[in-house]
């Protein structure tokens, strides 16, 4: 890891979810809103169901519609043409060798604050996957069915509500990965599949091919968020898996990925501490953080700043 040439990243405190907080969570953003559901809390037997809408300029979260499937953590969730689609993940209540993971796919209309149920997702490894979104069709892999980790990738077409079969990630297989993506490069790694990974890889969409990059200068990690402003890349919080005799820790640090010199900066830590499971969004150029979890307790709070 080499010095950054940017300085430490400022961060400002935003205003928190109306209620005690959540993790593993899902965020999107729509119109210049941002959105929050799915996930649990310290207090809930099960999932949380309820979604939330964030206001930039009034720096408040207002209710909506709450997602009508079953509730869940490790959902995914995307947009296309200012729709979110939401779905996939790990149903708590029956658990991981019981038929926990979710393929139910959903899509959300802010406009009209109504979910309609899309084609099901066809592999059952949807336990923490990876999405995005590139020239209006939108990209799933990775994950968790239960027994065994994938390195599946598949393309879903909204127009056509129908899923194509990818090839697969040529490394290994795992979950709990991240994944940052805009119009010029879409870049994953890290995960888990009894250990961790801190390997950095290139998506070309437009071939369906992979190249590596340059590895995360730690010891890998899971449970972190991923994010692009502005054709830069992010990578922040997380865990280092294991006990204390084997390095195992959480972490509040922020990542950066220059594309172009294919190196890493560290940019600065979160403020609230660190976490894992947290949540992240972009509006404007702007990010906003939090949520999650520590080793100890749900963690109530939001930040935001600019690169």
């Amino acid at each position: 890891m080499v010095e950054s040439p940017y300085p430490s990243i400022l961060f400002q405190k935003t205003a928190s979810l109306p209620d005690i907080g959540r993790a593993s969570a899902v965020a999107f953003v729509v119109n210049g809103k941002g959105y929050v559901t799915l996930g649990r809390n310290s207090n809930a037997s099960d999932s949380l169901k309820d979604c939330w809408q964030y206001d930039p300029v009034l720096d408040n979260w207002t209710k909506k519609a709450s997602f009508p499937g079953v509730a869940r953590v490790k959902a995914i969730a995307v947009v296309v043409n200012d729709k979110a689609y939401v779905g996939l993940g790990f149903n708590r209540h029956k658990g991981a060798y019981s038929g926990g993971t979710l393929q139910d796919f959903w899509m959300y209309d802010p406009v009209f604050d109504h979910w309609t149920r899309k084609a099901d997702f066809p592999s059952t490894a949807t336990d923490a996957s990876v999405s995005f979104v590139r020239n209006n069709s939108i990209y799933v892999g990775a994950g968790f069915n239960g027994s065994a980790y994938t390195n599946e990738f598949w393309k879903y077409n909204p127009d056509q509500d129908s899923w194509v079969r990818l090839k697969d990630f040529p490394a290994w297989a795992r979950m709990c990965a991240v994944l940052c993506a805009d119009e010029n490069h879409v870049y994953f790694g890290t995960g888990y599949r009894f250990e961790d990974y801190n390997d950095w890889w290139e998506y070309f969409p437009a071939t369906d091919s992979w190249a590596r990059r340059k590895d995360m200068p730690d010891k890998g990690r899971v449970t972190s968020v991923g994010f692009s402003i502005a054709n830069r890349y992010f990578v922040a919080s997380g865990r280092h898996w294991g006990g204390p005799q084997t390095g195992g820790k959480l972490l509040s640090n922020i990542m950066e990925y220059d594309a172009n010199r294919n190196t890493w900066y560290k940019r600065g830590d979160i403020p609230g501490g660190a976490r894992e499971n947290a949540v992240c969004f972009v509006i404007n150029g702007k990010a906003y953080i939090g949520q999650g979890e520590n080793n100890t307790d749900i963690i109530n709070d939001f930040w935001s700043f600019e690169p």
